[in-house]
Order: structure tokens, then sequence, then C-alpha cells
């Protein structure tokens, strides 16, 4: 059974807390940069799989080892790399300036280099200044990207909590992920804060599939509490920014640290397994599935996935108890350990939030539902509910705005089926009228 998910958004509530000073630790080292772009390669006649460099950055660390492209890298920093995340797993065990041997396949004959591991770049100032920081979070440092007006300020500011998956957030806005977001609120008089997720860019912490929500949770509760002490940054004039993902963590965040405005995209309100079986349904039909079809293939995937995600089980109890299940369950968890390319602990624990009670805790946030008409990964219904739920019990506090002809990335599609049929492959167009909504709100809220 062919199942499909994309899925990047969940959701969930925690009580309030007492703030509590937060600890910023030793500076964190800056992590290196292999510096070249990557394909698989397969083994074969006689020749050792591997990593084929495509493409190759100059002054980084894939050029300072004697790298071309086309050659074909089997080891680095002593660990075989037969796919990218080795490579990148193996780096994050060095910092920057240690030294590193690379083994590699040129025109069929083994080589290696040396060289120290190239610092990867740090975001530049560009009409604003840009400041490093960072926070300890369960016993971890997590890294803190921040950018301000020139002036002491302080200032209005934007804190970023991004979508799901492993990336870095830091470098320049016009390569970073949300920098087509963050680069005109940079421009535009307010601060800007954000952090690299636990075990990603100069982070400390676990690889991405053994992250869980919890954790991530509280590197993103620490950073605001370390953000409210920054100088630059006025403390009575926060708002977070909550994307996909970022719109779980948002109001439970705001929850325990007040904030004057919450902002979420692309996000849903109902509990995962709602939100999983939806966005199942929704996708299968998209790609052009029968409605039968659909219907067929959801009876035994929503048993999959309430054994999965509302009891815990593993993908191997499910199939011992349940043999008619096992192709469900092969479908949707290929390699027994991930889903949607995240840890199924993340969304084991996800699934036992309630983000309607996130909600009712946020004080006198006020609060901005944006969703972007041809979103084919969350639904609408969840941003009108949340708008409802929260004007419910504070009236006039929050507001649904649908943006037009834009999709869950921001990027400018006329369906949701053509979102999807554009989602992941290059040539998108970023949508600028997110930007216009985005300022027009945040001038009336912060400034």
């Amino acid at each position: 059974m062919r199942t499909w998910l994309l899925s990047l958004i969940a959701l969930g509530s925690i009580s309030l807390g007492i703030a509590q000073a937060p600890e910023r630790g030793a500076p964190l080292p800056r992590k290196g940069v292999f510096g070249a772009a990557l394909a698989p390669v397969a083994a074969q006649g006689g020749q050792p799989g591997g990593l084929r460099i495509t493409a190759i950055s100059p002054g980084l660390t894939a050029e300072r080892l004697g790298l071309k492209v086309g050659d074909i890298v089997t080891e680095i920093a002593g660990e075989p790399t037969p796919a990218a995340p080795a490579l990148s797993g193996a780096l994050r065990k060095k910092n920057a300036g240690d030294s590193i041997t690379v083994r590699f396949i040129r025109e069929g004959q083994a080589s290696q280099g040396q060289a120290a591991l190239v610092a990867r770049p740090q975001q530049r100032p560009d009409g604003f200044r840009v400041h490093y920081d960072q926070v300890v979070s369960q016993g971890k440092r997590i890294r803190i990207i921040a950018t301000h007006p020139e002036g002491s300020g302080p200032h209005p500011t934007i804190f970023l909590i991004g979508g799901i998956g492993a990336y870095s957030s830091d470098g320049d806005f016009a390569t970073a992920p949300y920098g087509n977001i963050l680069g005109p609120l940079a421009k535009s008089g307010y601060a800007t804060v954000r952090i690299d997720k636990p075990g990603q860019g100069d982070s400390e912490g676990p690889t991405y599939t053994e992250l869980t929500y919890t954790v991530e949770r509280d590197a993103y509760l620490q950073a605001l509490r370390l953000a409210k002490t920054l100088p630059f940054v006025d403390k009575n004039r926060i708002a977070i920014f909550g994307h996909s993902m970022g719109g779980s963590f948002g109001p439970q965040v705001a929850a325990q640290e007040s904030v004057r405005g919450l902002i979420v995209h692309g996000t849903l309100a109902r509990t995962w397994y709602e939100y999983t079986l939806e966005n199942s349904r929704r996708q299968m039909e998209l790609g052009g599935t029968p409605p039968a079809v659909v219907s067929e293939q959801m009876i035994p995937l929503a048993r999959v996935m309430h054994y999965l995600f509302n009891e815990g089980k593993s993908p191997a109890e499910i199939k011992t108890a349940h043999p008619d299940l096992a192709a469900a369950v092969n479908g949707m968890i290929p390699d027994g350990r991930t889903y949607s390319g995240v840890g199924l602990p993340f969304f084991q624990e996800l699934a036992k939030e309630n983000l309607a009670a996130a909600w009712q805790n946020l004080g006198e946030t006020q609060v901005l539902a944006l969703y972007g008409e041809n979103d084919f990964i969350s639904g609408i219904t969840d941003h009108q509910d949340i708008a409802r739920w929260v004007n419910a019990r504070r009236p006039g506090t929050a507001t649904f705005t649908l943006v037009p002809q834009s999709d869950h990335g921001f990027n400018q599609t006329s369906s949701p089926r053509d979102s999807m049929e554009k989602w992941g492959r290059p040539g998108a167009t970023f949508n600028s009228n997110i930007i216009d909504i985005l300022k027009s709100w945040l001038e009336k809220t912060l400034k």
C-alpha cells in the first residue's frame, strides 16, 4: 500500500510554570562545514559505494581537502560515508579547526586528503547587526542567532520557531531557512531571534531522528527567556512566529513565557492522531487516488496510527499482534524507526499533547492565524478554530487571515494540487504577500 504523507506540523500543550533565569554556559564552539553538493553512489565493479561530489563551494573544507567534482567520498574522519547523514554525523563530532582525513575514489583510484575543518560562515551584517549567543537547555548548549537594527534599542522582536526537519538556521538570510521571512523584517526595524535545534548547526544534542518533542520544545523556551535579557530586545514587545511544527511549540512556549504577539502559519489545532488521518486522506486524493481506494486504505491506516501514536506501540509490536496490518505498517514506517523523517518517539510524545489547552493559557497575547489558501499539508479549519477559540476566551485578540495564492512553504501556486506537484522541486517563487500581511499586523501589535 502506498501512503501519501508530507507531514511538517504538530501541536501540544503544557501547563503554566514559574519562569527561571536562563543559563548561557561556556561559549559554544563553532562547527565546521563540508562545503560540497553530494549524491549517493552504490558499490559496483569492485568499487565501494559512497558520496559523489557534484559541486564544491570555494574556500570550504572539501576544497581544502583537495577534492574535485566527480570524486567519490568513501570515508571521512575515520567513518564510512554510505549516505549524506553519515558524513554529517562524522563532522558533528569535530569542531572547526580540527584536522580531518578523507578517503575517496578518483577515476577508479583510491586516494586521501587531510585538512583543518573550516568553520561554517557566520551571518554577515546587512543593514543590521548580528549577534551570536547560546543558552543551556536540559544540559545542552543551544546556538542562538540574532539580528538587530543599528542603535542601542531595545527593539520590537520577532522570535522564530521553524518547521520540522534537520537543518541549520544559521547563515545569511539570502540562503538560510526562513531568510525570506526574517530578512525583510530585520530591515524594517525589528530585531530577530532564531535558534539551531538541538543537534543541528552548532547546537549540542542528539541526532535528529533521536530528538524528542519535549527536548526540542524546551530549547525554544530557554532561548526565549535568554532573548528577553538581550539589551537590544524589548522584552515587552516580542512576537513569536511559529511555522508548521512551530505552530504547536508557539502557544506552548508563550503559555510559559508571555509575549505580546503569536503568529502561526500552516499548523493545526487538533490532536496529532486526527491530523495524520486528515492529512493522509487529503494527500491521497490530491495525488489522484480514487475515493473508494482512499477509504479502503484509510481503514488499516487508522488502526496503525492508533496503535502507533495513541498506544505508543512499536512497528514490530503492531505487526506481531496484528499480522493483517503488516503491509500498512511497512508502507507507513518503512525503516521501522522514523515517520516523515522524524523519530517515532517525537510523535508519540506529541500525540499526548492538547493544543487547545495551550491556546487557553496565553494571557493577553495577540494572535494571528495565517493559512495559505493552497496549503496541502494543513487544513483551513484548524486556523479558523484557533481564532475562534482565542476570541471566545479573550474577545478581539485573535485574527484569522487567508494568504492568497500561497502554500505551506510561502510559495506562489495556483491550487493545492499545483502546490503538491511542485513541492520540493527547484524554481519555486516566493509569494511576498506574506510579508505585507506580517508587517501590517506587527506594526499594530508591536509598534
